[in-house]
């Protein structure tokens, strides 16, 4: 036996190589994390940094998915808002600063210290026509998000069912009338 060996440590762990226990603890573990991960995430999120990081990881993505660079969406959202420096620095100020592509790279960057604005989702959502800033919200709290086309698929899907209810009751009165 090598010198290396005889020197370890003591207070090290030990690797067991039963296998049966192995894999009973890693079924056990496994079924306790995929309970833990079909909570939702607003039991899990311990704080408003968790929420303020998911949304700015939202935001990054809305923007990579418009294909506009992040100097592009600051001046869309400053146009949005209707925003100048000489309309905030008036004798009486109609609008906040313009935002700056710095500021907009600060709370993307370090959302636990700069969150950013709620007001700015509006804008963010209509520029890069994505909702996946609000997705992530609303995902928190076990729902999911519907597009305007979604919603026009669900009412057309509705008028199909009540057109053939209509059909139904239609062939029933005839039968009845029939029969009678």
């Amino acid at each position: 036996m090598s010198k290396s060996l005889q020197r370890i440590d003591g207070k090290r762990m030990e690797f067991s190589f039963n296998f049966p226990r192995g894999a009973n603890s890693f079924l056990g573990d496994k079924k306790e994390i995929s309970e833990i991960l079909g909570q939702t995430a607003t039991s899990m999120a311990g704080n408003e940094f968790d929420f303020s990081i998911a949304i700015a990881a939202g935001i990054k993505r809305a923007i990579a998915k418009s294909g506009y660079s992040r100097e592009q969406v600051v001046d869309k959202i400053n146009g949005f808002f209707r925003r100048s420096k000489a309309d905030a620095h008036a004798d009486a100020p109609t609008c906040r600063n313009p935002l700056s592509i710095h500021m907009l790279n600060n709370y993307l960057s370090k959302p636990k210290v700069n969150p950013i604005p709620a007001y700015y989702l509006f804008a963010i959502h209509r520029i890069t026509k994505n909702l996946e800033p609000i997705r992530v919200m609303a995902e928190s709290e076990g729902a999911q998000i519907a597009t305007a086309d979604d919603v026009r698929y669900m009412t057309l899907g509705r008028l199909d069912e009540h057109l053939a209810e209509m059909n139904t009751l239609k062939k029933q009165l005839e039968s009845n009338r029939r029969n009678a």
